[in-house]
């Protein structure tokens, strides 16, 4: 039966930001790896909690949320296999930025934050990969910020339909039809509203009908149309 530490190095081996490693560096990194398992649903740490530890995605998903004094919150991401989660935290030495839930089972690998910074300074090209995904981090939290600053909710639904068809949608002689994975309220999470705004603009947008709706199934009859409806507002 393999070791605990040969299963950690042969997992770390497979994750990107370790793949230059030489053998001997992961056993070291093997030494000070543990193993979370969290619930669907389960908080993985709070927004505000101290960051002590890097937290890498070996299995599930995990959504990143920042939460208003009102109480509405705003997704920020969902990570998957092979993310790593709070960089920043972890190199600041200061809080979680946001919270994190687990939006399936999930299974993390954990690094003490102390470690990694000592990894990084021995390995340049790790810290360039961290550079790599902060900067795409926040790429995505510019677009998000002028989605939210300057885009109205039909036009960020609409924007959001708009790239689900284009990525998961099936063409028929009807038009392009996907199906929704969140309720209306995850959906709000994920466009900076509130569900009632979501539910009134879904209706809004079948009485149009530039979609049509059955539960959680979505058409879209002319892709074009509906694209054309948000023009260069986002």
């Amino acid at each position: 039966m393999d070791s605990p530490k040969s299963d950690y190095i042969r997992t770390l081996r497979r994750l990107p930001l370790f793949t230059d490693l030489s053998d001997v560096e992961l056993a070291q990194i093997a030494e000070g790896v543990s193993r979370l398992y969290f619930e669907e649903g389960t908080l993985i740490f709070g927004e505000g909690d101290v960051c002590r530890e890097l937290l890498i995605v070996e299995e599930g998903t995990v959504k990143i949320v920042k939460s208003a004094l009102s109480g509405r919150q705003q997704l920020l991401g969902i990570e998957r296999k092979g993310s790593s989660l709070a960089e920043v935290a972890v190199f600041d030495g200061g809080r979680y930025p946001a919270s994190a839930e687990a939006t399936s089972p999930t299974t993390l690998l954990r690094l003490s934050a102390d470690s990694f910074r000592q990894i990084c300074l021995k390995n340049p090209e790790m810290a360039l990969k961290v550079f790599k995904v902060l900067a795409h981090r926040l790429r995505h939290l510019v677009s998000l910020v002028e989605e939210l600053s300057f885009a109205t909710v039909r036009a960020r639904l609409i924007a959001y339909l708009v790239r689900l068809a284009e990525e998961n949608g099936h063409r028929t002689p009807q038009g392009i039809h996907f199906q929704l994975t969140e309720n209306n309220e995850q959906l709000a999470v994920r466009l900076g509203t509130v569900r009632e705004l979501i539910s009134r603009n879904l209706g809004r947008l079948h009485g149009d009908k530039l979609i049509e709706m059955n539960k959680r199934t979505v058409n879209i009859p002319d892709l074009a149309i509906l694209r054309d409806e948000i023009g260069g507002s986002i």
